[in-house]
């Protein structure tokens, strides 16, 4: 139900619809029903404008609040929002929990992904004794015992080894040629080190970039 007033604000008349509210609810109305809408006016009910429900609210708005604070759909609710804090994990959380490994523990994957972050990030070897790194490890994963620095660089030789071999059959199944482009600088250390750098094209016409870093003695 609606009724017109006519406003005069510096001399000009603005015609205004005014919303009365419903049946049975006062004007001085509570700040419940911003959360309802009337769905029945004769039978006093009113429709969550979150999750759908019909309450039936009488002269009062009580049981409309106990809903809003029970509503699970209700983005207001206190409760709510810590659950979706504390449960509702990132992108990069759901890939791991979903992933098939996350309820196992393999020994040989992490020693291995161990020696691939050493080697990416040009960590030094004595690095993996670091106590504050192992209490690290230890917190993530107590099962996996992290290696000495003697034992990483024994695995770091391996896998070069193992990528070496397959580099060999790839260039010698793939392609005939390749275009090699080196650099060489000594560190502070006055340690030699040459950057080999190699691009070459496979039987499907695919242009492949590799780089090295190779210590020179």
């Amino acid at each position: 139900m609606t009724e017109n007033s006519n406003i005069e604000v510096a001399g000009m008349s603005i015609s205004t619809q005014l919303s009365s509210p419903p049946s049975g609810v006062r004007k001085n109305r509570s700040a419940v029903w911003d959360h309802f809408d009337v769905e029945n006016a004769t039978e006093k009910k009113a429709k969550c404008k979150y999750c759908g429900s019909l309450i039936q609210y009488g002269n009062r708005t009580s049981s409309m609040g106990d809903h809003l604070r029970r509503c699970k759909q209700n983005p207001n609710n206190d409760s709510n929002k810590r659950r979706k804090i504390t449960t509702t994990p990132t992108i990069d959380e759901r890939s791991v929990l979903n992933s098939p490994g996350a309820s196992k523990f393999d020994k040989e994957e992490a020693r291995r992904a161990l020696v691939k972050i050493f080697i990416r990030e040009e960590l030094p070897f004595c690095f993996v004794e670091s106590p504050k790194f192992r209490i690290f490890v230890h917190a993530l994963q107590a099962r996996f015992k992290v290696p000495s620095q003697t034992t990483l660089a024994r695995d770091i030789g391996a896998l070069y080894a193992e990528e070496k071999m397959k580099l060999q059959d790839f260039l010698s199944a793939n392609c005939g040629r390749v275009c090699l482009t080196t650099d060489t600088w000594t560190s502070i250390q006055n340690f030699t080190y040459m950057s080999l750098t190699t691009h070459f094209v496979d039987l499907n016409w695919k242009l492949h970039k590799k780089k090295y870093l190779i210590f020179v003695k």
